[in-house]
C-alpha cells in the first residue's frame, strides 16, 4: 500500500490523469522529469493497469531523474518519444561549475526544475540532460554560471559525460518512519544528533529542506544530509516481531 503525503497530492492526481488518458484515450503519454519517489508512485498506478506498458530514461543507465512513457499494450515505446537533449556547459577561461551553481544558473532561466534531468559537473564543465524542447532556449539565453562566463552547447547522448554514483544497499531497522529515527539509524547517531540537524536546515528529502524531524518518509524518497551523504529508501520489507520497520537503504559511494 503506498501511502501519500500532502504535499504529494497535486502530483499523485498528475500520475493519474496520465494513467486515464492512457487507458481511455490510447495513446502514448510522456511525462516530464521524475525523481525516484516520483517514479515510484506513477508505476504503483501503471501495474494496476494490465492494458499498459511503461519505460524509463533520464539518458543513461542508471540515471536519477527520468522521463516516463506510457503506452497501449499494443503500441511499442520507440527511443525518440522520451525527448531527450544532452548540452554541455562549460566556463570562458579559467573556472569551474559545480552542481547547484548551475542548477541555479538554469532555473533562473525560468525553466522549471521537472524538464531537467541530471547534471553532471566534469574538470572541464558540466553536463547536463534536459528536456528536448529546452535545448534551443538554454543554448540562446544561458550566459553566466555563478561568477564563470559560460559555452555551451548541445552534445549527444554518447557524448555526455556521466558522473561515477555507486550505491551501497543496507538493511536498518527502525522503530517508526519519521526523518530523524531513520537518519539517526541511518547514520548511526543518537536521535537528538538528528533532530538538531534536520532543525537546523542541513537535512533535504527529493531535493527539498525539511526542517521537520517528525516528517514521514516513504519509499523512493532520497535524503540528503549536509556533511554526511545521500541515502535512498530503496524499499521497505515488512516489519519484526516488535513491529518494528525493516528497510533497505541505498547510500551513495
Amino acid at each position: 500500500m503506498v501511502h501519500f503525503r500532502p504535499d504529494e497530492h497535486a502530483f499523485v492526481e498528475r500520475a493519474w490523469d496520465w494513467v486515464d488518458r492512457a487507458v481511455n484515450r490510447s495513446q502514448p503519454i510522456t511525462t516530464f522529469f521524475l525523481n525516484p519517489r516520483e517514479q515510484y508512485i506513477l508505476e504503483t498506478f501503471v501495474r494496476r493497469e494490465s492494458e499498459l506498458i511503461w519505460m524509463l530514461n533520464g539518458g543513461y543507465e542508471s540515471a536519477e531523474r527520468c522521463r516516463m512513457v506510457i503506452s497501449p499494450t499494443y503500441i511499442s515505446i520507440q527511443p525518440d518519444w522520451f525527448q531527450l537533449g544532452f548540452l554541455r556547459i562549460e566556463p570562458i577561461g579559467k573556472g569551474s561549475l559545480d552542481h547547484p551553481d548551475v542548477l541555479g544558473a538554469l532555473l533562473g532561466l525560468g525553466i522549471k526544475r521537472e524538464m531537467l534531468g541530471d547534471l553532471h559537473p566534469h574538470p572541464t564543465g558540466c553536463d547536463c540532460v534536459v528536456a528536448k524542447e529546452m535545448v534551443d532556449y538554454i543554448c540562446a539565453q544561458l550566459h553566466q554560471v555563478g561568477k564563470n562566463k559560460v559555452s555551451i552547447k548541445e552534445i549527444s547522448a554518447h557524448e555526455l559525460y556521466v558522473s561515477k554514483q555507486e550505491y551501497q544497499t543496507r538493511t536498518v531497522i527502525v522503530s517508526s518512519l519519521r526523518l530523524d529515527a531513520l537518519l539517526a539509524e541511518g547514520h548511526s547517531f543518537s536521535r537528538s544528533k538528528a533532530v538538531t540537524l534536520v532543525k537546523s536546515g542541513r537535512c533535504k528529502v527529493n531535493w527539498k529542506q525539511v526542517e521537520n524531524p517528525s516528517y514521514q518518509v516513504e519509499v523512493g524518497d532520497m535524503i540528503s544530509l549536509r556533511g554526511f551523504g545521500r541515502i535512498r529508501i530503496k524499499s521497505i520489507e515488512g516489519l519484526t516481531k516488535k513491529g518494528r520497520n525493516i528497510i533497505l537503504l541505498d547510500y551513495l559511494i
